[in-house]
Formats: structure tokens, C-alpha cells, sequence
């Protein structure tokens, strides 16, 4: 009979060739009260950590789930998820992958000089697929030639390939971790989202972080470093990892994710020279089911439901992914191969062809207020942890420059705080044929903010925080260090390096701490106020704009060979 206090030596051993201390931490429990709202019922940090889980899981006998809440709202993303499981995961993917090689198909109908009418006439939302030709408006037209005149020229998306630093890798003991893990790319987005995400025990956590890297076969990283195929698919058969709450159902949405993924690649490279200025039309239950796959983490969904969060709100929260990612690309992908934007597939936009500055507008809020109480009342559930992270992300990934975008943007974005802040569901943001429907409701005063740089909520919680100094230091660099940047409106290039190394750093170093739910808060209201108080995102969209065009019929990833 094997001991249960032996049982954490066997799975660790499984990925005994990498270091996993420092990322073994013990997750502080905040002060009471510290958050506004105060919600309860968060779980531990490593939730099956302890003799009596290890000696039940010897024993054959299930961990007792605690039961999560079941939120209002959600109608649509309810009807669509299902009840959460692996199969209603596989079917939308399928029906994702189909409606995406239909698209495709579309572009053999398509000659380079097709009129819009000529395309628009293929086919509608309703009907089936089909892909439209867009422009900008005259006016941004007007602007992006005035800008480009002056020098401001936003340059193509990085690789994505830089490795972090020295500093940030003792840190988390990853320097001896396999190279993909360890790029600024991979280590501040999937490993972050892990990482704030939590998980049965460090060795689980690590070996999530080893599979989600599927998210990285779109930006080429399994033609850059060869070995991550055969890592990934140790990931996959992670025997004790496959036997914690939800590990198999993770492992089986990974391969489900996997499937999109790599279908689509294949569609892109065959076509990537015919794909500029092209936008899919979409209607909002069909972009709804795009969005959940092309997140490229369905394995995050898939466990947190088989874990008993709502999949209603997990659904919503994997669609939110999509213009939580899109919102900085709008014009980079107007010129390259994406066809899958989320602003870009709005009807507002596919009706007329016609990108202009009022409709992108009507576009952001109505996404801006999807993501609302996601990121202000339930930040603390898994994918919404994940949601949240997308904006440290944009800053530290090495590849979407997001404090060039933001102050190439800056003259475009609103300056004053969205008054009131705002939220509402998928389905009420946008109709049935995917219009913006311009509805929205006032945010819960619990969970909104005065719109202050720093706001009370903000203020509220660093004062009850025992390790003040560096949050707040973390929120300087987040929020108000890229204000006074963008703001002053001189690009320089060694202080955007400078703010986003540091932010890293404190990252790394909150995390060592044990300070994972104050700075899963701190990042989520970061991302909130970039959204609807400070509008860095909206900045960050118009920067886009001002793609200077080198990945014209390209794609935006490394390619094979």
C-alpha cells in the first residue's frame, strides 16, 4: 500500500527534470472584507492540497465541491454551452471549424477586384458564411495618411519570441524550464493565467501551463522550438494531473481547442494573400460560438465547469477573450490574414463595408460592457482570472507594443470616465443579426468605481493590503505611469521598455509572496478601468489604425521554414 503522504512525491517526479519551488507557494488569505463586494466561497489557492484529500483520492473517494453560484443573465451562452461538458465543448468546435472552412471556401468564389456588393451578395448571416471587403472611413483615412506623414507609423507585431529576464526567471525558479515556457509571450500569458488561476498543486498548475501552450501554435511556437509538440503531449498524459477535479476534462479540451486551431492555420497559409481587407459576417449566436474557440483555451473552460463553476459565465467569459484580445489588432488585422476579428465581423461594420471612428466606438462599448462585472464581481472565478490577465498581457508579451498602440491612439480616445459604468450580457448588446444594439445598465454600485486615477475602490483596498508598497507600486506601473506616458504624447521607446520590465518584475515578485487574489483584483480593476475609465483600450484600438502595412497579405506569426 502506498502511504498518502507519498502520493505528492510520485506526481511531482513526473516533472522532476524541472524546478517547481518557487511556484509552490502558500497563497495568502486576505484581510477580511478587503474587497468590494466582499464575495465568499473563493477556493483555496492549491485545492486539493492536504493529507485528508490525498489520503480520500488513495481510497477511491471523491473530494467533496463546494457548490459555485449559478449567476443571473448569460440566457444566450447558457443555451449554447449546454451543461458545460467536454461533448458540448466538441460540438460548438465543430460547428466553429465548420462555419470558418465555409468562409474560406467563400474566397474561391472571390476575384481581388470583387465589388462589395458582389461579395455581400454570397450569401447572409442567416443563409451561410460569407466574407466582405472593408475599408477605413474617409475621415480615418484621412487621419492615418496625416499621421504616417508625421512619422507615426505603428511598426508590425513582434514575434512574441523574447525570453524573459534573468531577474524574472530566478524568481519563479523557471530557468531551467523548457525554452517555449520561458518567453515573455508564453511566461505573462498562459503561465500568468496558471499561475493566478491556481490549481489542484503546483505540479498540476505547472504541467496546465505545459498544455495550454497549444495557444501558441498560433503564434508559430511549434516551428520555433520543435520540441514543444512531444512536451505538450506530456502534458496530455499527465497521469496525476489527470486525476484531479477536472484534470481530464482540461486535457480532453485542449485536444478539442487543438483541432480549431490547427484548421484554421491550414485555411490561413493557403490563402493568407487574398485575405486583406476581408471580414467575416457573422450572425451574434454564430459569433458567439467563434469566439469560444478562437480563445485557443478550451481546456481552461472545460475544467472550471467540470469543477461546478456556471458555464453560463464561463461561456461568457471565453467569448469576452475574443475583443479582449481583438481590441488592439482591429487595424493590424484589417491588413492581414484574420478574417476572424471580433469588432471587424460586427454587422454594424459588415452592412457597409465601412470601418469608421463612430461605429468602432459603438462597437467597444457594447463589448466593454460584456466584460464589466466579469472583471469587477466575479474576477476571482478561473476564467475570468484569465480575462483579467489579458491586459497585462497586451503590455508584457513582447509582441503588441500596447504603450505604442495606446499613444499613437491617444488623440482618438475618450478622456473622461464612462459616466455611469456599464454592463449587459452578449445577448443584449448586440441583436440577433450581430448590430450593436446601444443597450447597456448602469453597474451595481458595489462594483463601480468614481473613475479616479486612483479610484476609491483602489484607494479602499491597498489601504487594508499588508503589502501596500508594492501593490500599489504595481498598480503605478498598470495604470498611472502609462497615463502620464501616452498623455504627454512623445513616443519613447526606452520608457515603454522600462515601464513594462518593472511590471514584470512586481508581477514576479507579488507572486512569491503569496499575494495571488490581491493581484488577480488589482489586474482585473487595471483591465475595468482600461476599458471604461481611462479608455487605454479604446487608445490602443485607434493606434492600431496606423499599421504601417508590412504584414499586408501576411500572417502575424512565425511561419514554417
Amino acid at each position: 500500500m502506498v502511504l498518502p503522504w507519498c502520493l505528492s512525491w510520485s506526481h511531482q517526479s513526473y516533472w522532476a527534470e524541472f524546478s517547481l519551488k518557487r511556484i509552490n507557494i502558500e497563497a495568502k488569505a486576505p484581510e477580511k472584507d478587503a474587497f468590494p463586494g466582499g464575495p465568499a466561497g473563493i477556493p483555496p489557492y492549491f485545492w486539493d492540497r492536504g493529507l485528508r484529500n490525498r489520503f480520500e483520492k488513495l481510497i477511491g473517494r471523491k473530494a467533496k465541491q463546494c457548490p459555485f453560484p449559478i449567476h443571473p443573465g448569460y440566457s444566450e451562452a447558457r443555451s449554447l454551452i449546454g451543461n458545460g461538458t467536454v461533448a458540448d465543448l466538441e460540438r460548438l468546435s465543430i460547428q466553429a471549424r465548420d462555419f470558418v472552412a465555409a468562409s474560406f471556401r467563400d474566397i474561391e468564389h472571390l476575384s481581388e477586384t470583387s465589388s462589395l456588393g458582389e461579395v455581400r451578395c454570397l450569401s447572409s448571416p442567416e443563409s451561410g458564411p460569407t466574407l466582405v471587403q472593408l475599408r477605413l472611413s474617409s475621415d480615418l483615412e484621412r487621419w492615418k495618411e496625416a499621421q504616417h506623414a508625421v512619422g507615426n507609423i505603428l511598426p508590425p507585431k513582434g514575434a512574441g519570441l523574447g525570453q524573459a529576464s534573468d531577474r524574472v526567471l530566478r524568481i519563479f525558479g523557471a530557468g531551467g524550464w523548457p525554452e517555449a515556457l520561458k518567453t515573455n509571450n508564453a511566461l505573462f500569458g498562459c503561465g500568468m493565467a496558471s499561475l493566478l488561476m491556481g490549481a489542484a498543486d503546483a505540479s498540476t498548475m505547472f504541467s496546465n501551463y505545459v498544455t495550454d501552450m497549444v495557444f501558441y501554435y498560433e503564434h508559430g511556437y511549434n516551428y520555433v522550438f520543435p520540441s514543444l509538440e512531444s512536451l505538450l503531449q506530456k502534458g496530455l498524459a499527465d497521469p496525476h494531473a489527470l486525476r484531479t477535479p477536472g484534470g481530464r476534462e482540461r486535457r480532453d479540451g485542449v485536444c478539442v481547442g487543438k483541432q480549431y486551431i490547427q484548421g484554421k492555420i491550414a485555411l490561413e497559409k493557403q490563402h493568407k494573400t487574398r485575405l486583406t481587407n476581408r471580414s467575416a459576417r457573422l450572425s451574434r449566436r454564430t459569433a458567439q460560438i467563434i469566439s469560444l474557440s478562437e480563445s485557443s483555451l478550451l481546456g481552461m473552460a472545460a475544467e472550471a465547469m467540470a469543477r461546478g463553476f456556471d458555464p453560463g459565465a464561463v461561456m461568457s467569459d471565453l467569448v469576452f477573450s475574443s475583443p479582449g484580445t481583438d481590441v488592439i489588432d482591429v487595424g493590424c488585422d484589417l491588413v492581414n490574414a484574420e478574417i476572424m476579428n471580433s469588432f471587424l465581423n460586427v454587422t454594424d461594420i459588415t452592412d457597409t463595408g465601412i470601418v469608421s471612428e463612430d461605429v468602432l466606438r459603438r462597437v467597444y462599448d457594447a463589448y466593454a460592457a460584456t466584460g464589466a462585472s466579469m472583471l469587477t464581481q466575479r474576477w476571482h472565478e478561473p476564467v475570468a482570472r484569465m480575462c483579467a490577465a489579458l491586459y497585462t498581457w497586451h503590455i508584457q508579451n513582447d509582441r503588441h507594443m500596447f504603450f505604442r498602440r495606446a499613444i499613437l491612439g491617444w488623440p482618438k480616445a475618450r478622456k473622461t470616465p464612462a459616466r455611469p459604468q456599464c454592463e449587459a450580457d452578449f445577448d443584449e448588446v448586440f441583436d440577433e443579426q450581430y448590430r450593436t444594439t446601444s443597450f447597456c445598465r448602469p453597474l451595481d454600485p458595489k462594483y463601480a468605481c468614481n473613475g479616479e486615477e486612483p479610484c476609491d475602490h483602489v484607494r479602499r483596498f491597498l489601504d487594508r493590503s499588508r503589502e501596500k508598497p508594492l501593490l500599489w507600486e504595481l498598480w503605478w506601473l498598470l495604470v498611472i505611469d502609462p497615463l502620464k506616458y501616452v498623455r504627454g504624447g512623445q513616443i519613447d521607446e526606452q520608457r515603454e521598455h522600462n515601464l513594462v520590465e518593472r511590471s514584470r518584475l512586481r508581477i514576479a515578485e507579488l507572486y512569491s509572496k503569496g499575494l495571488v487574489l490581491e493581484m488577480v483584483w488589482l489586474i482585473a480593476h487595471a483591465n475595468h478601468h482600461a476599458w471604461q475609465v481611462n479608455y487605454l483600450f479604446e487608445a490602443a484600438m485607434f493606434g492600431s489604425i496606423l499599421d504601417g502595412g508590412t504584414l499586408a497579405g501576411k500572417l502575424d506569426r512565425q511561419e514554417e521554414g
